[in-house]
């Protein structure tokens, strides 16, 4: 399916959606209140709205990125999330799934858009020269490690995990924050002495991206005196992340400390 023929879809469905909540609101109205299939039925005609909605959402802002910068590996990933969070969240709302459940598959959700999204970013900053390349290696075992220890705590909360495995996975986040950040200071220092190696993570600014009269996506380039370079637009976000994932694990001992 072309990416015209998605964004149509996902308008179309949150039309349907919010003509059907209406719909049912009206019913509600006039009946006198919720029963419970109305309300399921209108709380899943919303879920239907904002899926369809971010999902419209998430293909405008991939649209508008270069090739060069686009995340593709992330990208499926995030697109396939949303059509388990579909899912997910009307079978919960029909209770064919239990709300705890729906929970711990949120949080998996969540690890694995951020995992895949950091990956590839660190990929991307792999090839710049056998330093970072290396780094970039321990990188994904302190990853991986982290990813580890995380999907237990998600999947069996009642567990009796001990104050070693809590102490064990805050040392390897900081160490995984340290290194990405690490990573992208390295990667910079190299194109500042380096101006015409070409990087993804910080993209030249000598095109600019536009739609011509037909609606399709043109990159045109532009002259520039000086090679300017801008950060990838998804990799301030990786470093806010990766900046709580540096500080919380802080906190957390001290606050365990003092306790």
């Amino acid at each position: 399916m072309k990416l015209a023929e998605i964004k149509k879809l996902s308008i179309n469905t949150m039309i349907v959606g919010l003509i059907g909540a209406a719909a049912i609101a009206v019913i509600a109205v006039l009946a006198g209140g919720f029963n419970d299939t109305l309300s399921r039925a209108l709380f899943t005609l919303l879920v239907v709205a904002l899926h369809a909605l971010a999902s419209l959402g998430f293909l405008e802002s991939r649209d508008k990125l270069r090739e060069a910068d686009q995340l593709k590996f992330s990208s499926n990933v995030v697109f396939i999330v949303l059509v388990l969070s579909f899912l997910t969240s009307v079978f919960g709302i029909w209770e064919l799934i239990p709300g705890d459940i729906v929970a711990k598959l949120y949080g998996t959700y969540s690890i694995a858009v951020f995992a895949t999204f950091h990956a590839e970013v660190l990929s991307k900053a792999a090839t710049i020269n056998k330093l970072v390349g290396n780094l970039v290696l321990a990188n994904y075992l302190f990853m991986m490690f982290v990813i580890v220890l995380l999907l237990p705590l998600i999947w069996f909360s009642d567990g009796d995990f001990t104050d070693f495995y809590y102490r064990g996975l805050s040392a390897v986040a900081i160490v995984d924050a340290t290194l990405t950040i690490l990573v992208v200071i390295l990667h910079k220092l190299h194109l500042d002495k380096n101006p015409k190696t070409d990087s993804q993570i910080f993209s030249s600014t000598t095109y600019i991206v536009r739609k011509d009269n037909s609606g399709n996506i043109v990159e045109e380039k532009v002259a520039a005196t000086a090679p300017k370079r801008r950060m990838h637009p998804l990799l301030l976000v990786l470093i806010i992340f990766l900046a709580l994932q540096f500080i919380v694990p802080i906190l957390f001992m001290l606050l365990f400390s003092f306790s």
